[in-house]
């Protein structure tokens, strides 16, 4: 049995971890996710936990001797959405925005460099038992994993330690792990994805107008808008105007 930690370095994340440290779970390796806006520097995280992650890296290592391990897609944020499809819907386009229900970015971004990683390791011959920071107060991500629970790899979560999100983001804050973005944001994620609230636009439109302006002409390529039927020119009319972020 091998026991991997999904670490987003967001609040559940980083509390699954520091509660397997501290009840003395078993662990092999600690992994992280790089999401790429595009191949060069540009992050899929905000710029402010962009930064922070690697001080929380330095924190997790000089404290606890854990070193974090990288893995990306072969794609990037740009790179897929550029990329013309083949069947379905809109053939010939650009994949252009995902859309805010089964959104292309969390299967080919995230879900599908890890389930790639698991699946090389289960093919080896060996199990895995992965801890994913899921609270349990949300009844509905912790459903959805549980069904994808097979005989060889199994998962822990928050919910199982009975921990909830508020209690998650305490434990953060007693190690000092917690991240910046938290000041602004009860939800981390990244900047380009079309499922944050209004008022979380609003916050990259007035902090980063750099990276609004470039999904703004990144919308010009698409066959849809950002959100659906409303485009990144209407909500900046809508927050300009002071507009309900709810």
């Amino acid at each position: 049995m091998k026991y991997i930690a999904s670490c987003s370095f967001g609040k559940d994340s980083l509390a699954m971890l520091l509660k397997i440290l501290e009840l003395g779970l078993p662990l092999d390796e600690v992994v992280y996710c790089d999401i790429r806006f595009n191949e060069k520097s540009l992050s899929g995280e905000t710029p402010e936990m962009a930064a922070w992650i690697p001080q929380a890296e330095k924190i997790l290592k000089d404290k606890f001797n854990i070193t974090v391990k990288r893995i990306s897609s072969r794609w990037t944020f740009k790179s897929h959405f550029y990329r013309v499809k083949r069947k379905g819907n809109h053939i010939g386009d650009n994949y252009g925005f995902p859309y805010v229900v089964g959104a292309w970015c969390n299967s080919r971004l995230k879900l599908e460099p890890m389930n790639k990683y698991i699946k090389q390791i289960l093919k080896s011959g060996e199990s895995v038992t992965e801890y994913i920071g899921i609270a349990k107060d949300e009844p509905k991500r912790l459903q959805r994993y549980k069904k994808l629970e097979t005989e060889n790899h199994k998962y822990v979560t928050l919910a199982d330690l009975d921990i909830t999100e508020l209690e998650a983001m305490e434990i953060c804050k007693q190690h000092n792990l917690l991240s910046p973005i938290y000041k602004s944001s009860f939800r981390g994620g990244c900047w380009f994805c079309p499922k944050q609230s209004l008022k979380q636009l609003k916050w990259l439109y007035t902090n980063h107008p750099e990276l609004w302006q470039v999904l703004k002409e990144m919308e010009k390529d698409s066959h849809n808008t950002f959100k659906p039927n409303m485009t990144l020119t209407d909500l900046e009319e809508r927050f300009k105007q002071g507009g309900d972020t709810k």
